[in-house]
């Protein structure tokens, strides 16, 4: 028995050994040695060709039924000859039904199951990593398998008012909705408070008076359902209307509809100021409101409460809007009980700005609650809602609180895949939604080791306010009882505004500890237990409140996004779905490689172009990306037909798929993208600043805040502070991997926790600096007197008692307090890293080499000298064509001045050696030009597009659509050869021959003599032919291939059995077509060359 079950137990192990090796043979991130060693030859090596590794991955949408196994084949196939080095699968439901299409396969059957198996078998044999999104659709975490009771859960309440001095026996109501069966409400508790003083009910108008009088204010206020537009307009002439109630009253709250139904497009930045002033009959006003409404998010469907000042009753008041863009209001409430200021948010209910305004709005105490008053009443209440109670005196609120489903979905799936979204706050949650999906795959059709990633995508599931043991977990996190302060959830104010701060403070970093430990580390837990790398994309500090940052230390790459889109719109914007909050955390928690989902859009336009594309890879880039995910390739169950097939099976996402006209062109892009991530994933980031988010679970921050220019920071969470910092000889401050500060900077120190001041003094006290106001207040509830002691204590060793601007020596470093970033930078003596104001850039460093990569603003070029704060052999590094050469340069003491001259959408990194010696710069002496724009060029047009004539002799360089071709020619998609001859004389060794191209629209692969030369796909459209050219004839022949844009536009205007293409969103039928082709001057440039040294 025992030698058989040593046996057993050694096939075991072998068998774990086996399936182990296959999944270590899985390589997802570079050897952490390989990106620390010191820079040398090895690096112009990789630089010239990237490792795998580096390459990117690229998102495989499937949708609806709409899957072949031989379409998949060839997609993947596509995929892996475009240089990817990955796929990541979506299972969605967009665009209905393909035609063609006669047997789709649902979601979760064994023929789903088998073809997802089929994919992954496909992409193990063509060398492809294999990821799964963690749920059908790409939001969020959930499918049938979840029930109701693991489901998000949100509180709810129900209230009823009663007079007092009397017993009362009555039944307390739960809503009808929330008695419906999906709903499983679930009761909690029940308390009593004396009612605050104000109307129960919102004051209705009178009657109101507008300068914009043909608008619903008098409805949108008396019903709430009257929805209305309102025009963009100026401080200057605000939007106002005069609102006359039935009686006298004080208005306390001013309750608005959402700031997201505001304007989906501006949610975060929505410019919308309000006023709200009492009129009194003697002719005085007196302003009891006037704030800017503060940033929201683009799932924000809760009203804003606004908190006004007391002032005396009145029967007339004046509420004034201005707004920077068109805004939708779709209610309207004036409410004489105080409430919260922006509750809703600060609750947990949403996500918005904290607001500092109104901080003491002087209500009188009997607008409040006085904790002391709060009354559980949960033992006088039966299961069914009967309450027996001798009520005290006075007027009392009774609440009936539960907690419900709250209605998320995993979506877009298809419906058989559909449910709740799981449970976030409980272990519970994630078990079981891991177990029905990933975990069933790897169970099942993908077991063996097909699968190689778990991604979980999109936060589109809004917020949780309540789990079974959330009261429980208030304790763990916070030190006291949650229950009496509940009526805070619900907007009350709980003896004062500052202690409901306070203890709403409590609340959401209750939430931030559930989120981040009970869901994103259960479900890496559970990920790598199935030997799966972790991708987490954006969520937390950016829909629901919680740390922004904290969460992504689960993850074995953090990952956000970017988009394709136009910059007038907030949708897409740096500050819809922000970089450096991802990036600081992959910094600030060890994390070599920053995912991004790249190139997402909602403007599809089938005129996309890889050298635009680059351009916005570019400036993402800049922000810290590293690991570009491309979104997305559409799968095409019909390999040979449907072409260009769908975007995402609507206008999202960019169309990167094997029918693009461009797709052969493709490996030039992924390479470029590849070289640029070996440089940016290789040494550590080199910044100048940490920036402090605050102890208070705010919104993310501003991402065009202004930032002295020359200087680069990364954001710090509290749990990277209090954990993960120290400080270097030098006194910066350091993380456990070497990335190091010069200081830090604190702009949000109003409320602040005593743990977070004494790791301050303690990192200040060994050489640290940092820079920020005093702060004025305790931010938690939590530890009571000793806490405050040790808040004062902090507070009084770090700033002293000196409120105004003051450089304090504080044990080895300073503090720097009550002045501005640029003035502490000032009185610190430091320098820029980087001098210009045209240019964009990023620092790396090593050992033995600095790194910058740079590039112009976008849409635009430059050509000038830039200061970089360096020293050494400079070279730049071209990452289109892996070139590196030495660059012009000169020393200026401890810094260089460095010549550069980039094309719109050009990169460069500048390399600052310490390895070798300068070497020297070729110079070029212009000899004369040779002009081809006028030769003999010939034309041809491949068959089956209906292009007459099919070839074309010119002498003119045209678009297209103004060559004598059919009408169907014009509005050719796809490639087309140039051919012309010229005649060279007297070449000789010293000389360069540069061809440009001009105006190309929009990739050009370049042969000359039957040789070929490059693809130019970006700017400049320029090559270096010396060695393809010879004395006497020499052949040109140049493929240029546009977009899919203008035989789209054409299909678009016949019968649909004529067309010969198929997409579910193609460009207007009446759009003008797009200039295509080779447009020049085409030109050889002749150079004699010359080698100078390049620093003085």
């Amino acid at each position: 028995m025992i030698a058989t079950r040593k046996i057993r137990l050694g096939l075991i192990a072998a068998l774990l050994c086996l399936s182990a090796q296959t999944k270590a043979d899985d390589v997802f991130l570079p050897k952490q040695s390989d990106l620390t060693q010191p820079f040398g030859s090895r690096d112009e090596k990789m630089f010239r060709s990237p490792d795998k590794v580096y390459y990117p991955e690229i998102w495989v949408d499937c949708l609806g039924g709409n899957l072949s196994k031989h379409g998949i084949k060839a997609d993947l196939e596509a995929i892996a000859e475009g240089g990817f080095s990955g796929v990541q699968f979506f299972f969605g439901n967009r665009g209905g039904i393909w035609p063609g299409v006669d047997n789709p396969i649902e979601c979760l059957t064994k023929e789903w199951d088998d073809f997802v198996r089929y994919a992954a078998q496909e992409a193990q044999r063509l060398g492809l990593r294999f990821t799964l999104q963690n749920c059908p659709g790409w939001a969020m975490a959930g499918g049938p398998w979840i029930q109701p009771s693991n489901s998000m859960r949100h509180l709810v309440w129900t209230e009823t008012h009663v007079k007092g001095g009397k017993d009362i026996n009555i039944k307390l109501p739960v809503s009808p909705q929330q008695e419906t069966d999906w709903r499983d409400y679930q009761d909690l508790m029940v308390l009593a408070f004396p009612t605050p003083l104000g109307s129960r009910q919102h004051l209705l108008p009178q009657r109101t008076d507008s300068n914009v009088p043909h608008l619903p204010w008098y409805e949108c206020m008396r019903s709430g359902w009257h929805s209305f537009d309102l025009p963009a307009t100026t401080e200057a002439n605000p939007h106002w209307v005069d609102i006359t109630l039935e009686q006298e009253d004080v208005i306390r709250t001013v309750e608005f509809s959402s700031i997201n139904g505001f304007s989906h497009w501006f949610c975060y930045e929505p410019g919308v100021n309000v006023k709200m002033e009492a009129i009194y009959t003697n002719g005085d006003t007196l302003t009891i409101l006037h704030t800017d409404m503060p940033a929201s998010n683009w799932q924000d469907n809760m009203p804003i409460s606004l908190v006004c000042n007391e002032a005396p009753s009145t029967k007339t008041y004046r509420l004034s809007i201005t707004n920077r863009n068109n805004m939708r209001l779709s209610s309207l409430r004036l409410l004489s009980v105080a409430r919260k200021n922006n509750w809703e948010s600060e609750a947990g209910w949403t996500l918005r700005n904290i607001m500092y305004n109104n901080p003491e709005p002087g209500h009188p105490k009997q607008a409040y609650i006085d904790r002391k008053h709060i009354l559980d009443l949960t033992q006088q209440t039966d299961q069914h809602g009967n309450l027996r109670w001798h009520a005290p005196s006075g007027e009392w609120t009774i609440v009936r609180l539960g907690h419900i489903n709250s209605g998320m979905k995993n979506a877009p799936a298809p419906p058989e895949a559909t449910g709740w979204e799981c449970n976030k706050f409980d272990t519970q949650g994630a078990e079981e939604h891991f177990a029905g999906y990933i975990g069933r795959l790897e169970d099942g059709p993908l077991a063996g080791g097909l699968l190689n990633g778990m991604l979980l995508d999109s936060w589109e599931c809004e917020t949780q306010t309540w789990t079974k043991d959330m009261e429980q977990e208030f304790f763990n996190v916070n030190g006291y009882e949650l229950r009496l302060w509940l009526p805070a959830i619900m907007g009350y104010v709980i003896d004062n505004p500052e202690t409901t701060s306070c203890f709403l403070r409590d609340w959401r970093a209750t939430i931030n500890e559930l989120v981040v430990n009970r869901f994103y580390k259960r479900m890496a837990e559970l990920g790598r237990a199935s030997r799966l790398s972790v991708t987490y994309e954006t969520a937390a500090g950016d829909v629901f409140p919680a740390d922004i940052m904290e969460y992504f230390k689960h993850a074995d790459i953090p990952m956000c996004e970017f988009w394709q889109h136009s910059p007038e719109i907030f949708v897409g914007s740096l500050n819809f779905k922000p970089i450096k909050p991802t990036v600081s955390a992959a910094r600030m928690y060890g994390k070599p490689r920053i995912g991004v989902e790249a190139f997402t859009s909602m403007q599809l336009t089938w005129d996309e172009k890889l050298r635009t594309i680059k351009e916005t890879a570019n400036k993402n880039r800049i922000e810290g990306a590293t690991h570009f995910a491309f979104q997305a390739y559409t799968h095409n169950p019909l390999p040979d037909v449907l072409i260009p097939g769908s975007s995402f099976g609507s206008d999202i996402g960019t169309p990167f798929l094997r029918s693009q006209t461009w797709w052969r062109h493709m490996p030039h892009f992924t390479t470029y993208i590849a070289r640029s991530t070996y440089m940016l994933e290789r040494g550590i980031p080199v910044s100048d600043f940490l920036w402090y988010l605050g102890d208070e679970i705010d919104h993310k921050p501003d991402q065009l805040a202004p930032f002295p220019q020359g200087f680069k920071y990364d954001y710090c969470n509290p749990d990277v502070l209090l954990n993960r910092l120290s400080v270097a000889e030098d006194g910066c401050l350091v993380t456990p991997e070497g990335v190091s500060y010069k200081a830090m900077w604190m702009p949000q120190t109003r409320r602040m926790l005593p743990q977070t001041l004494e790791k301050l003094l303690e990192l200040v006290q060994n050489g640290a600096t940092i820079i920020g106001a005093r702060p004025i207040s305790l931010a938690t509830l939590s530890g009571g007197d000793s806490v405050r002691a040790r808040f004062d204590q902090a507070v009084s060793k770090l700033w002293g008692e000196n409120d105004k601007p003051d450089v304090r020596n504080v044990g080895k470093g300073w503090v720097l307090c009550n002045m501005s970033l640029a003035e502490a930078i000032k009185a610190l003596q430091l320098h820029p890293d980087v001098m210009s104001d045209d240019i964009q850039w990023l620092h790396r460093r090593t050992d033995s080499a600095d790194w910058y990569y740079v590039c112009p603003q976008m849409g635009s070029s430059y050509q000038g000298t830039v200061s970089f704060q360096q020293l050494g052999a400079v070279e730049l590094w071209n990452p289109v064509d892996g070139s590196i050469e030495p660059a012009m340069a000169e020393r200026h003491g401890d810094r260089t001045l460095v010549d550069l001259d980039l094309k719109q959408g050009e990169t460069r990194f500048v390399v600052f050696r310490r390895d070798k010696a300068q070497g020297k710069t070729p110079t070029l002496q212009a000899i004369c030009d040779i002009p081809l724009s006028n030769a003999k060029w010939t034309l041809h047009f491949p068959d089956g597009w209906g292009v007459m004539p099919q070839t074309l002799h010119t002498t003119e360089l045209l678009p297209w659509n103004n060559l004598q071709l059919s009408n169907e020619g014009k509005a050719f998609s796809g490639t087309v050869t140039y051919t012309t001859v010229f005649t060279l004389k007297g070449k000789t060794s010293n000389q360069k021959y540069l061809l440009d191209l001009g105006r190309v629209e929009s990739i050009a692969k370049v042969k000359i003599n039957g040789k070929e030369v490059c693809t130019l796909w970006t700017f400049p459209y320029q090559a270096d032919v010396t060695r393809y050219l010879k004395d006497g004839l020499n052949k040109v022949e140049i493929q240029v291939t546009n977009t899919w844009f203008n035989r789209l536009v054409y299909d678009g205007n016949q019968p649909e059995n004529m067309r010969k293409t198929w997409t579910i969103n193609a460009p207007h039928p009446s759009s003008p077509l797009r200039e295509s082709g080779l447009m020049g001057p085409v030109t050889i440039h002749k150079f004699r060359v010359s080698k100078v040294a390049s620093i003085n």
